[in-house]
């Protein structure tokens, strides 16, 4: 089985950082790839559009869609990216948010996303909204999105990871101390290893590494697809 997992920015840091924390399954192949130089460097709600248009023709004409089993779309949004793929191939393709949005319903705990910068507070949470098909926030499964205030590109870096840490603290033990949040899902593939780290600062706390659990998912899904395709 062989993977795509794409990074629709053009930053080569974000990908080689997804490529040193993420492990293939077994049995499985992972490719990664990053858009063209015409995609954004960092993706913003305003900015996915263009991610999308510059990706997509790149991906079409270099046969990614023959070559693969499966697609994971590393950019935590509802990034066009999935849908515009979905209709090129019935073969799996997977957002990274629609990933840790499945694990978060899978347990019992209240999860919360933590995103980068809080330009994307309010987009994720109307996408929450739209995943789970409510008509309000679902709060009994999952508090509103709180931003770490550290951009894209700075998030693997071990200097930062200090203020990762005491804005994490905040969230979880000032804003949100009467929530007992034990789920945290990492909102950006940017935040990439970060889990093994927070969860040793945060004891009883998991924190879902967006491009790791989306890897697994799409993964079962495809081989869920070959037994109903022999």
């Amino acid at each position: 089985m062989k993977l795509l997992v794409i990074n629709p920015n053009s930053s080569e840091k974000v990908t080689e950082n997804l490529s040193k924390t993420v492990s293939s399954p077994e049995g499985v192949e992972l490719v990664f790839y990053t858009g063209p130089e015409s995609a954004p460097r960092e993706i913003v709600p305003s900015t996915s559009c263009a991610s999308e248009q510059a990706v997509l023709p790149d991906l079409v004409s270099k046969g990614a869609i023959e070559i693969y089993d499966g697609f994971l779309v590393c950019c935590y949004s509802e990034h066009p990216l999935v849908g515009s793929l979905q209709k090129l191939t019935s073969k799996p393709v997977l957002g990274i948010m629609q990933a840790t949005l499945l694990y978060g319903l899978s347990v019992g705990s209240k999860s919360v996303i933590i995103t980068s910068v809080s330009e994307w507070n309010e987009v994720l949470d109307t996408a929450v909204t739209d995943f789970v098909g409510s008509s309000s926030f679902p709060s009994r499964k999952f508090a509103p999105t709180r931003a770490l205030d550290v951009s894209v590109l700075s998030l693997s870096d071990p200097e930062e990871f200090k203020k990762i840490e005491n804005r994490v603290d905040v969230v979880l033990n000032k804003e949100y101390a009467d929530e007992n949040i034990k789920t945290v899902l990492l909102g950006c593939a940017g935040m990439a290893g970060l889990n093994e780290k927070l969860s040793a600062a945060f004891e009883g706390v998991v924190f879902v590494d967006s491009v790791k659990v989306g890897v697994e998912l799409l993964a079962s899904l495809c081989r869920f697809r070959s037994q109903l395709h022999p």
